[in-house]
């Protein structure tokens, strides 16, 4: 049977010249105005070409203010479907990371446009999977990808925790649901021999702070001897670290009672002594700390996200400008200070600013030591900065000449 000349037409996108030269140079999200010819709605799946018709791989169009989300290449010429889609893009994103699929291990499996399947996260908790769904069109194809999970990595137990604000640009609702097997509360990850407990359904992100695994490996290599004090310490996987790297006593300090009784039964768990808490605002506890005088030899600050929109990022600036001079004049002569940002508003080099202005004055200098950010298991683009969320950097207080 010929080919329908009206289907194949409803499955495709022709960009502006504008637009597709930001394509090929692998800018991933495109509005209604880069669009110069064919329908947005419904979402799907479409070929996207350039003014002249030449091929620019595949899109997810959007329900909400962006228009299309670029997908790759693809081959042949026309546009697959669902399944054949997603099982080919699932399976690379999986054998990406075949080294950190150990029976225990906590993985980002796929990371939206670092895995070219924009609007889609799903991490590995070992038997238990989390997947978070932001496009209209990835919320319609889960009966494509969750069998597919299911079946390539033994799943037991899938969850949706699908409760993010950004969600209702495409007209979904938000919510946490069990998507496959029995519920299962808290599921325990092995990090290089220390247990995390990740919580699916009520813990932060997905259940637990996977992107900042490189950032708990350098705090348990700076630890040994020393005196640790970690704010926002939620869970305590900093200090947990930390005491696992040899610190001598780790104070984790956060404004969540249960949190800081779960970094309790952490390191009661893991058979780690040394842990202490603090349950109160951290503005409040640096400026008590500072007036009686007391220094931690690390020190790590790791706040929520300050600015969650553009509007916000001023604020946020002064916010973290605080935080970071209050940190750095509790350090003891040579201590370490780990300062992150998650908010993807305030870039790299605006939140080096800020640091910068948070030690100016001081009455010693200031070393930048290390830059980190989430690991390999969180792909970013490098046209599409807006994913690489974390800024993680290691600064060291340095005394004499």
């Amino acid at each position: 049977m010929p080919a329908d000349p009206t289907a194949a037409a409803a499955a495709e996108l022709r960009l502006t010249p504008r637009a597709s030269g930001f394509l090929r140079r692998g800018q991933p999200w495109f509005f209604a105005d880069d669009v110069q010819q064919g329908e947005i709605a419904p979402s799907r799946l479409v070929r996207v070409r350039d003014e002249d018709g030449r091929d620019l791989g595949l899109g997810i169009t959007g329900a909400g203010r962006l228009a299309l989300r670029a997908c790759g290449a693809w081959p042949g010429d026309g546009v697959p479907d669902r399944e054949a889609f997603f099982h080919a893009r699932l399976a690379r994103a999986i054998e990406a990371r075949a080294g950190q699929l150990g029976p225990h291990d906590g993985v980002r499996l796929v990371h939206g446009e670092g895995d070219w399947l924009p609007g889609l996260v799903v991490d590995r908790y070992g038997p238990l999977l989390v997947l978070q769904a932001t496009s209209a069109f990835v919320e319609q194809s889960l009966d494509a990808i969750v069998p597919f999970l299911v079946e390539r990595l033994g799943a037991t137990c899938v969850v949706a925790r699908n409760d993010v604000a950004v969600r209702k640009h495409e007209g979904l609702a938000e919510e946490v649901r069990l998507l496959h097997g029995q519920r299962v509360a808290e599921v325990v990850v092995d990090e290089g021999g220390l247990r995390h407990v990740a919580r699916p359904f009520t813990g932060h992100k997905t259940g637990f702070y996977l992107d900042q695994r490189p950032a708990r490996a350098l705090v348990r290599q700076l630890a040994k001897g020393k005196r640790v004090l970690d704010l926002f310490s939620y869970q305590g996987g900093f200090a947990l670290s930390a005491l696992v790297g040899g610190a001598v006593s780790a104070l984790a300090v956060d404004q969540s009672e249960p949190a800081l009784q779960q970094a309790i039964a952490g390191a009661q768990q893991n058979g780690l002594a040394g842990l202490t808490t603090h349950c109160g605002d951290v503005f409040d506890f640096l400026r008590a700390q500072r007036e009686r005088n007391q220094q931690f030899d690390l020190i790590l600050l790791d706040p929520p996200a300050f600015a969650k929109s553009r509007r916000e990022v001023e604020g946020a600036e002064r916010g973290y400008r605080d935080l970071n001079r209050q940190a750095l004049r509790l350090l003891a002569p040579h201590g370490h200070l780990l300062t992150c940002t998650c908010s993807h508003h305030v870039t790299l080099p605006r939140f080096e600013e800020v640091v910068r202005q948070a030690a100016a004055g001081l009455p010693f200098h200031v070393l930048l030591r290390q830059r980190l950010g989430a690991g390999p298991d969180h792909p970013v683009p490098i046209a599409h900065p807006e994913s690489e969320y974390l800024k993680v950097l290691l600064l060291q207080r340095q005394d004499g000449a």
